[in-house]
């Protein structure tokens, strides 16, 4: 039991509890410091957990996608005609920039709740789809198994965070929304507190 009480003293937490219980009836700077460090209703921020553990795992698949291209490439080159080996290694140049910005998007999107990076996400996902598709079924490319077997993986990636993206998007655009209605809520409340 005094381990239990020592651990409850330690973490801080009896004081936050005796705050609160000191102080029932909130103060306009109470309301002002806890909008501030956002744990006011509606200030939740709403993280998409399977688009999160989707582009997790994406991040670390990509290297290994990466190395996997070059290899492949320098592998096939020889053998590819003249405006292949142009459009495969155009592609490939595309691609990694494109993989590159959207998993950053992504992160920063999903994150930090910015609808405008997770919407610039989704849309180079889109882009990249057809791209990988490429890669894929294009048999005058010469397409290597362990490309293809990558390259599988890469679009099966894709699709989920297709998927995934626009659910997020939907309901970072509804949490947004509630917010925007809940502080035009707390300026009136604001306003009734200060006259």
């Amino acid at each position: 039991m005094s381990t239990v009480t020592e651990l409850f003293t330690r973490s801080g937490v009896r004081q936050r509890v005796g705050g609160v219980s000191e102080h029932p009836v909130r103060t306009n700077s109470d309301y002002n410091r806890l909008r501030s460090i956002n744990l006011l209703p509606g200030a939740d921020i709403v993280i998409f957990l399977p688009l999160q553990m989707s582009l997790y795992f994406n991040a670390f698949y990509s290297p290994l996608w990466l190395v996997t291209l070059v290899v492949t490439l320098q592998t096939k080159y020889a053998v590819l005609a003249t405006h292949y080996q142009f459009a495969t290694i155009l592609i490939y140049i595309v691609m990694v920039i494109v993989e590159t910005a959207r998993l950053y998007l992504g992160y920063q999107g999903n994150l930090r709740e910015k609808i405008p990076e997770l919407t610039g996400f989704w849309l180079l996902t889109l882009l990249q789809t057809p791209l990988t598709l490429y890669l894929l079924v294009n048999m005058d490319a010469v397409i290597l198994p362990l490309e293809r077997a990558v390259n599988i993986v890469l679009l099966l990636f894709l699709l989920a965070q297709l998927l995934l993206g626009l659910r997020a998007l939907q309901l970072m655009v509804k949490a947004q929304a509630v917010k925007f209605h809940l502080s035009q809520f707390s300026s009136l409340r604001d306003e009734t507190v200060t006259n």
